[in-house]
């Protein structure tokens, strides 16, 4: 079954209705096309004028249960009248629908309407369409960049489970083609280089030689188990192919356990009001493509033997180049938007290969990297959204540095923090729980990229490093919600004037992702997600960067008001929600596996429907009485059930109602 997805919108009435249409996986731009004729119920066309529309008329098919449904609901909206009145139309609008006023007095324009003026005004300017992004032009790039959530992406390297597998530069592709705007890149030094005296070299001046013999030999070792098990995986492969043995694979969302792809759009995956499929075909196969190239070694990875490499240290994942991502990076990197990247660096390399680092981003990033503050950020202020178009800024820790260095530097960050042993470097997956690898100096010239997101280790809240305009916490889920439970005040205070990023707890190695809105409540900016897994966490990640070119303002209650430090509490200023979602009709519902088409009558397709919204005991951070957690107050409902692929749900249990929400932040809550 498809996995619908939708956001709140913000800003919108309380009480809100919405009407759904159900689409499955077919997409808008194939039911344009001539269908086969040997489909249940073959949909047919209804003539739209095409106002405003390229290339003017509009066709759109639908199925004979879908017509009935929405000619039943504008005779009664008619009232008796052979038209819809403008009265009636706008009351449907903002009343039924919750739409804003301004907005449906724009797009009513005459006195009457027929059926097909009526469907392309409601379902196509407030359906169909409602997942188109935003115009760069109309969101609000004004506010500091700390006042945004950012789409984040965890170990964005990987395109499967956490501990093995084969590094890819197309996973960064398609993050950022998909909107992601903070990607992850775990950089190690390169053990293919030309034989060196690496006790003596200058990359490990600093280290203690117990802690040296302890890098190099886990980082060797790790290297060895990566190219042991590449080449075994290469002759299995090669043995599978010799036998004519064909690879099993299976595109249902039940299968398909790893998927790095994603929906692209809603208006391409055949939504409808924001109703989203869990894959494409098209990306599965192409997926699927790339992946017997590699198994096959047609696309075998050629690093460089004198620059950094990128893999996931303590495990079997076999590596890239560094150059090689920034590259990727680059070719991608506005490609769809013009707004900020954040690249977060997990640095286990010594020094010599982290010049090397900081000479291959300069290069491959010219024009674009941020080196220095922007010329409109005196005193120390962080830098508005609009000032970092086409920029891509680099998050470190901050070098050990003198007082005369750290003021030549020009970054806002502190001018003494150490080592790299920031929680998302190395302990940040626990990949190594009896001895976690050494932490590893950060030279000058790699620290002074951090300009305006420097990494720093958390200790607590009051520490000077919490109140550097630039620094950014990175603290794991679970310790999270042990903040929020103990420190809730202060943690929230923190968030709406600083930077914080959330990462998946140790033991989610199979890529899984938790709940991002739990923590975007919090006010946690940048929710670090496994793209490579399309559950439900990715699923409600989607809903709220949809269209939003990977920034989103925060609410007004979870910014920084441009003055001295406020200690604000979480009491805000929430409403009693109403949601009420009609199904009416479907079409193309995805049969289930192995259900052949002269069998679809058979078939009876439910909806359900869950609001996630925030409860009680997460608003509370109260653990419950004797330590208990308070029960978890959900919100689901279904529909009964239809009849084949085309279904229609008739009257009874068509409404899915949930009345009477208490403090709903709506931009924060969703519909799945």
């Amino acid at each position: 079954m498809p996995k619908p997805l939708a956001k709140a919108p913000a800003g919108s009435s309380p009480n809100r209705r919405l009407t759904f249409n159900v689409h499955g996986t077919e997409a808008i731009s194939s039911l344009k096309r001539a269908l086969n004729i040997g489909l249940f119920l073959a949909p047919t066309v209804i003539h739209l004028q095409g106002d405003g529309v390229p290339g003017g008329k509009r066709d759109l098919y639908l199925s004979a249960a879908i017509q009935r449904s929405l000619r039943q609901l504008f005779s009664d909206l008619c009232r008796g009248e052979p038209t819809l009145t403008l009265k009636n139309f706008r009351n449907f609008l903002e009343i039924e629908q919750g739409e804003q006023p301004d907005k449906a007095s724009t797009m009513l324009t005459e006195d009457t309407y027929r059926f097909e003026q009526f469907l392309e005004i409601w379902w196509i300017k407030f359906g169909l369409e409602i997942e188109r992004p935003i115009s760069i032009g109309d969101k609000d790039l004004t506010k500091p960049i700390s006042n945004y959530f950012i789409d984040s992406s965890h170990n964005t390297y990987l395109p499967s489970h956490q501990w093995g597998g084969k590094a890819t530069v197309e996973t960064y592709k398609r993050a950022l083609r998909q909107g992601c705007r903070c990607v992850e890149i775990d950089v190690w030094d390169n053990d293919t280089a030309p034989s060196r005296d690496k006790s003596l070299a200058g990359s490990a001046r600093g280290i203690p030689r117990s802690e040296r013999s302890q890098k190099f030999s886990t980082n060797t070792l790790h290297t060895a188990a990566a190219h042991i098990k590449g080449a075994v995986d290469d002759k299995i492969e090669q043995t599978r192919q010799f036998l004519g043995v064909e690879k099993a694979h299976s595109y249902s969302p039940r299968c398909s356990k790893f998927d790095v792809s994603s929906p692209s759009s809603g208006q391409e995956n055949g939504l409808t009001l924001g109703l989203a499929d869990t894959d494409t075909d098209a990306n599965a196969a192409a997926d699927e493509k790339a992946n017997a190239e590699q198994r096959s070694g047609r696309s075998k990875t050629v690093l460089p033997r004198d620059e950094p490499i990128v893999m996931h240290g303590f495990t079997f994942n076999q590596p890239i180049g560094f150059r090689q991502v920034c590259k990727a990076i680059r070719e991608v990197a506005f490609e769809t938007t013009h707004l900020p990247i954040i690249v977060s660096l997990e640095v286990h390399a010594l020094s010599d290969q982290q010049e090397s680092m900081v000479q291959i981003m300069k290069e491959e990033w010219a024009g674009f990297l941020v080196e220095k503050p922007h010329e409109a950020c005196p005193n120390g202020r962080m830098p508005r959204l609009e000032d970092l178009l086409d920029k891509i800024l680099v998050k470190v820790k901050k070098a050990s540095l003198s007082t005369e260095s750290s003021i030549a530097a020009g970054s806002l960050s502190p001018k003494g923090v150490a080592m790299d042993d920031d929680a998302a470097s190395g302990p940040e997956d626990d990949r190594s729980t009896k001895r976690p690898p050494p932490k590893v100096p950060i030279c000058e010239n790699l620290s002074n990229l951090a300009v305006y997101t420097h990494s720093e280790h958390f200790v607590n809240f009051e520490s000077s490093s919490a109140k550097t305009p630039s620094h950014i916490f990175s603290i794991s889920e679970n310790r999270i919600l042990d903040l929020w439970e103990s420190k809730r005040d202060e943690l929230f205070t923190h968030n709406r004037h600083f930077f914080m990023r959330a990462y998946p707890k140790a033991m989610r190695i199979d890529s899984s992702n938790p709940d991002p809105s739990q923590f975007w409540r919090k006010g946690v900016q940048m929710v670090a997600m496994n793209w490579q897994k399309w559950d439900e966490g990715m699923m409600l990640n989607k809903a709220m960067f949809s269209g939003e070119h990977g920034w989103v303002l925060k609410p007004t209650a979870y910014r920084s008001n441009g003055h001295e430090l406020c200690h604000q509490t979480t009491d805000l200023s929430h409403r009693t929600f109403d949601l009420i979602i009609t199904v009416l009709a479907g079409q193309h519902i995805p049969l289930p596996e192995g259900m052949p088409r002269h069998k679809s009558h058979s078939f009876r397709p439910q909806v359900k429907c869950e609001l996630h919204v925030e409860k009680s005991e997460e608003r509370s951070g109260n653990p419950g009485e004797a330590g208990v957690k308070l029960r978890s107050i959900e919100w689901k409902k279904q529909t009964s059930s239809g009849k084949t692929d085309h279904p229609e749900f008739g009257m009874e249990n068509r409404e899915l109602c949930f009345r009477g929400i208490p403090k709903v932040e709506e931009s924060l809550s969703f519909v799945r």
